[in-house]
Formats: C-alpha cells, sequence, structure tokens
C-alpha cells in the first residue's frame, strides 16, 4: 500500500506525527497502577471532548460493536425500538436490532435528507411500545448531518432512551451528551478523533443504567457487556479497570495523543474550524460547476458528497487521483457508488493543506476526462472562506 497517500476519505484519516510516535513506544503492560492511572486519565480527556460527566468506557474493539452495545442494553429480546434510517448506518442499527432480536419500527428520510423532529413524533406517537430510539448525527454515506436537539427531546417526553452515533462526527461537531440528554453516545477512534482504528468509546447516561438495572433478561453478551465493564471498573480500579481484555496499549497510547490535541486547540476552535472548512470546500465545488448532494442546511461538516458530470465514471476519477495525485477519496454507496464522490474534511483534513491540493486534484482529474472546468476558481473560492 502507498505510505505517502493522502486520505481525503471519510475515515479512517490522517494522523499527527506525535500520535505515530506513540504508535512506536516500548510496550507497557495493561495492567498495573502506571497503566490504571494513564486509563482514568484518558477516560477523562474523552470525556471532555463528548462534554459529559456520565459514565464512559473506551472498548477495545471498533464502533459497530459500540454500536451492539448500545443496541443490546437499550432494549431486550420482543421489545420495539425506533430507527431513524437515512442511509447505510442507518441500515446497519436496524440489522444489529434484529439480530438482538428487538422488534424494529423504521422511520425512514430519502438519502440525502436529515431526520426531523416531526417524523420521530409522529413514530412515537403511532408506536406507544417504542423502548428506545437510535440515529446516525452525521450519515457519511451521503453526507447528512441531522439536527439532534428535538429528536432527544421528543424521546425524553416519551420515556424513550437515545442512542446516537457520533461515529463520523464526535471531536467534529459539538455535541454536548449531556446538555441533550443523550443515553448511550458513540464514537469510534479513527475518524475526528484523529487516532488510528481498533477503539470505540460510549458514554452511557444515569436513565441508561436505571433501565438496565431493571432489565427482566440479562444481557446478552460477556465481553460486551456495561455491567462487567463497570464492576472491573470499581473493583480492578488499582490494575485492569478497562475490563476484561487485554488492551491494546499503542492504540489506548495513540488515542491519548490524539485527546490532547483536541483539548489543546480547544473544542470551540476546532468546531469552528470544521464548519469554515465545510462551507469553504462547498464554495469551491460549486465554482467548479458541481452540483452537491445535499443541501446546506443539513450538510455535514466532516465530508461532503459531489455529485458529478453526467456520464461521468466517479471509479475513474478516483483512480485518476490516486495515480497521478497520490489523493484517495470515496465514491458513494449503493445507488450513488460512481456518480458521487465522497471527500473527507475532519481533523486534520479539514485545512487548506489538504483541500488545496484535493480540490485541484478534482480539478485535473475532470478536465482530463473532458469535462471544461474553469481553472483555478475552486480554489479561488476556498480561500475567499478559508484564507
Amino acid at each position: 500500500m502507498d505510505s505517502e497517500l493522502r486520505l481525503m476519505i471519510p475515515g479512517p484519516t490522517v494522523v499527527s506525527e506525535k500520535v505515530l510516535e506513540k504508535l512506536a513506544l516500548p510496550m507497557m503492560p495493561h495492567y498495573g497502577d502506571e497503566w490504571s492511572a494513564f486509563y482514568f486519565d484518558i477516560v477523562a480527556k474523552a470525556k471532555q471532548v463528548f462534554q459529559t460527566q456520565s459514565d464512559l468506557f473506551i472498548l477495545a474493539t471498533t464502533s459497530s460493536a459500540a454500536m451492539e452495545v448500545a443496541l443490546s442494553h437499550a432494549v431486550e429480546p420482543g421489545e420495539t425500538i425506533l430507527i431513524c434510517n437515512n442511509g447505510f448506518f442507518g441500515d446497519r442499527f436496524a440489522e444489529i436490532a434484529e439480530c438482538l432480536g428487538a422488534k424494529v419500527v423504521i422511520t425512514r428520510s430519502d438519502h440525502g435528507q436529515a431526520i426531523t423532529e416531526e417524523q420521530v413524533r409522529s413514530a412515537l406517537k403511532e408506536h406507544p411500545e417504542i423502548r428506545a430510539l437510535a440515529v446516525v448525527h452525521n450519515e457519511s454515506s451521503t453526507a447528512v448531518e441531522t439536527e439532534l436537539s428535538g429528536i432527544t427531546k421528543a424521546a425524553q417526553e416519551h420515556d424513550v432512551l437515545t442512542i446516537v452515533d457520533c461515529v463520523s462526527s464526535m471531536g467534529a461537531v459539538d455535541v454536548p451528551t449531556d446538555e441533550l440528554g443523550i443515553d448511550f453516545c458513540l464514537t469510534g477512534s479513527q475518524k475526528c478523533l484523529a487516532a488510528p482504528a481498533g477503539l470505540a468509546l460510549i458514554s452511557v447516561s444515569g436513565r441508561a443504567w436505571e433501565r438496565i438495572r431493571n432489565r427482566r433478561q440479562p444481557i446478552p453478551s460477556w465481553y460486551l457487556n456495561l455491567n462487567i465493564l463497570a464492576r472491573y471498573r470499581d473493583e480492578w480500579a488499582d490494575w485492569h479497570p478497562q475490563g476484561p481484555n487485554s488492551a491494546s496499549v499503542p492504540l489506548y497510547l495513540a488515542l491519548d495523543q490524539a485527546l490532547d490535541e483536541i483539548i489543546e486547540e480547544g473544542l470551540p476552535g476546532r468546531f469552528a474550524r470544521h464548519t469554515r472548512a465545510r462551507d469553504a470546500f462547498r464554495a469551491a465545488m460549486r465554482a467548479m460547476g458541481l452540483e452537491l448532494f445535499v443541501e446546506d442546511a443539513v450538510a455535514s461538516r466532516t465530508l461532503t458528497a459531489v455529485r458529478l458530470p453526467e456520464a461521468m465514471d466517479g471509479a475513474a476519477l478516483r483512480k485518476n487521483m490516486q495515480a497521478n495525485h497520490k489523493i484517495l477519496i470515496a465514491g458513494g454507496l449503493g445507488a450513488t457508488k460512481n456518480t458521487v464522490i465522497r471527500v473527507g474534511h475532519l481533523a486534520w483534513t479539514a485545512s487548506a493543506e489538504h483541500l488545496i491540493p484535493t480540490i485541484d486534484a478534482i480539478e485535473s482529474g475532470l478536465r482530463a476526462m473532458g469535462t471544461d472546468v474553469p481553472p483555478g476558481a475552486a480554489a479561488k473560492a476556498f480561500r475567499n472562506k478559508f484564507p
């Protein structure tokens, strides 16, 4: 694999040199006094990014497992869950819930559209048996961001637990977990946190713990059981607090460094940078004469989906950019596979350093494939909004 490739995809994303250095440190044990102090320190940093005082667990797995943890704890087999589905990862929520024996009710928005408070309220009214709902905050398959506040408010009014997938937004977009009343908030290490893949993070509210304590049936898992994780955290606090697993110490060290970098930048400034990068990149695409897949009002702040000129093969454009510019972007998923490109602007790639070369490469690729693109207009439009 080309080590010089610039990752302008929705994740995994570029990590800093300091994060990479952490991966090369000598091995240390995943137990003992030193490890325990380190683990609780990294959890405290993660809580700052989540903006929560609730329990938070770092799982030795990926974010799809965190989705399963949330679903398996929020509802029991036979209980009803509302899946807010507007893309590929909404489909994944539904698939996992069905595997766990839950009754699934789906409220659906077209790809490219957000989930609305109104449709959630309608579903909750029509199905009073709903016990929990799951929503993807930033649907990276289509580059749509859903407003959470109305949805979580509606859920609380109906005594419904909320599960929010913030895999492609946490650390780049303002998600005040406690203020919103999110019961299970989850993310992965490899996207906006700018750390290597392999760890998942999940916060658990007091309301969620109350529901867990009052279950009729035990959690259908051992390794992904929050009760067991909490027991290890409390009873093994000075030795092995992460749970019943051998921790990948290099991944924890890398995540710790990445969290330090987020905290050093400051959350307000980091959120503002991602918004500016989003707006500037969208302006650049329009200056190139391209149509955006998502309306401005619901546009993701961590990636952009761009419609390609009619009859253009998106796969061919991506191959051109990779071969001639060492830049990797993503295609669409499903029906948009070769008609849409998706460009990530998250963590370090939400910058002129990464986006200007990407804009130039898209322009060059389009021209090479016969599309008349005004030279330099896109980069100029970007710099006007992101100097």
